[in-house]
Parts: C-alpha cells; sequence; structure tokens
C-alpha cells in the first residue's frame, strides 16, 4: 500500500536550497534531523514544525511564504 502523503511536494525548498550552495546533509543537520527525514518532508510525507519553517527561512535569506505557500492565497477572490 502506498504511502499517504499529508502535503504537495515543496519545489521551492530545493530551488533555494541549491541557490544557497546548501547540501541535503547540511539542511537536515541545521534542522536537527536525519537527511531521510528531510527528504520526506520536502516529499510531502510529513510536516516541517514551524521552528523548522523559521529556520529554513533564515537559512535560505526567502520568506516561509515563498517557501511554502503555492499560491498567492492573500490576492485571491474570495
Amino acid at each position: 500500500m502506498p504511502r499517504k502523503k499529508v502535503h504537495d511536494e515543496y519545489f521551492r525548498i530545493p530551488a533555494y536550497q541549491i541557490l544557497a550552495g546548501k547540501s541535503d546533509d547540511e539542511m537536515s543537520r541545521i534542522l536537527g534531523i536525519c537527511k531521510r527525514t528531510y527528504k520526506e518532508k520536502i516529499k510531502g510525507y510529513s510536516d516541517f514544525t514551524s521552528t523548522q519553517g523559521q529556520v529554513l527561512s533564515m537559512v535560505l535569506k526567502v520568506s516561509q511564504d515563498e517557501l511554502f505557500l503555492t499560491k498567492n492565497v492573500s490576492k485571491q477572490e474570495h
């Protein structure tokens, strides 16, 4: 039975990670998690904590909205 994703894959995190010159090993160490867990979070199988989101934002020098939001929710019509 295939595992169920809890969210869509975060495509922006690996892109900004490359721009920052950080490897998966470095990112997982910075976040205090193993490399496999880091990859699972990016692929959508588990969530980043709010603290991990803040750390990612600081390390990658980009807002959390840019990393995690897939649409510009604030500009959508209701």
